[in-house]
């Protein structure tokens, strides 16, 4: 009888085991990642390195209309986000000032990844390439935080990207590190582009609605000398705008370029000032949110930058 008893509990104990093998997080059942991003650029790259991997989720708490997250305030309903989520991914270098105590306070256990770190900054008035009118920065302390605006510094926030997921999920480490590379590889042919295209420039001064890409212009060797907006949201005055104007003819800029996310108004009076057209160039910080969505507005911007820069 002790026997039967005996054989009748082995299966009972082997199906007991295997139930907490199967709720175990090392069986490979790893429990749902949640990713929050600060704002398009960040939830794009994000994207791109989950891409189909299965219980991770993707958000942003910005919505793609946005923009830059300049002195955003967060709301309640951020908070929620924030303390629903695994991690955050943020570009840092201040562009995200809420970072800190609030997202915290929200929620303690929260991994914010600030994916800029790897990036060679560039500090406001120091090595700043915005020459004879660059170096006031935007409110974000000493360093220039639109780092994204370069294929280059995008391959290296991927990247950290990467790392943060696959720390977070180990099990996927291998898919993440797979739609990286991939996402990687697109990013570098799109960086060669530029620097290829670079070479054919006539013009390297250039005049930016304000410094959102000196990294780029640091990427292909150009320098701008001057920016309609030195502060977010503080229009220059018509002497300054005069004294820029002067600096586009001295410095034989062709043309002056605005972002289509504000008005065109000032670029437009200056440029009639100037006596040179407007172009648009665009920071990918409102949009789609595809997965090529970075890529397709940054050829848009190439495609603009040879028609100013490479016309005699």
């Amino acid at each position: 009888m002790r026997k039967q008893r005996e054989r009748n509990a082995a299966p009972a104990a082997v199906f007991f085991i295997a139930c907490l093998l199967a709720l175990s997080p090392s069986s490979g059942a790893a429990r749902p990642l949640r990713v929050l991003t600060s704002f398009l650029p960040m939830e794009i790259f994000t994207r791109n390195v989950v891409g189909d991997t299965p219980g991770v989720t993707v958000d942003s708490m910005l919505p793609a209309s946005m923009g830059c997250p300049h002195d955003y305030a967060l709301t309640p309903g951020d908070m929620k986000k924030i303390a629903a989520a695994d991690l955050f991914v943020a570009n840092g270098f201040g562009m995200e000032e809420f970072l800190g105590e609030p997202v915290r306070r929200a929620n303690p256990k929260i991994r914010v990844v600030e994916t800029a770190r790897g990036v060679r900054p560039i500090r406001e008035g120091r090595d700043d390439p915005a020459g004879v009118a660059g170096g006031k920065g935007h409110g974000h302390g000493d360093v220039n935080p639109h780092t994204w605006v370069s294929p280059r510094n995008a391959i290296l926030q991927v990247r950290e990207i990467e790392k943060a997921l696959s720390a977070a999920r180990p099990g996927d480490a291998r898919a993440f590190r797979r739609n990286a590379d991939a996402y990687v590889s697109r990013l570098s042919s799109l960086a060669e582009e530029f620097e290829a295209a670079a070479k054919t420039f006539r013009r390297r001064n250039i005049v930016t609605f304000h410094n959102v890409f000196d990294y780029l212009a640091r990427d292909l060797g150009l320098t701008v000398v001057g920016e309609i907006e030195t502060a977010p949201g503080q229009e220059p005055s018509a002497g300054e705008l005069r004294d820029l104007a002067r600096t586009i003819r001295e410095r034989k800029v062709p043309a002056v370029f605005s972002e289509p996310q504000y008005s065109p108004k000032l670029a437009e009076a200056l440029a009639e000032e100037a006596g040179v057209p407007v172009k648009a160039l665009d920071p990918v910080a409102t949009g789609s949110t595809a997965p090529t969505a970075y890529e397709d507005a940054m050829r848009r911007n190439l495609s603009t930058l040879k028609e100013a820069l490479s016309a005699r």
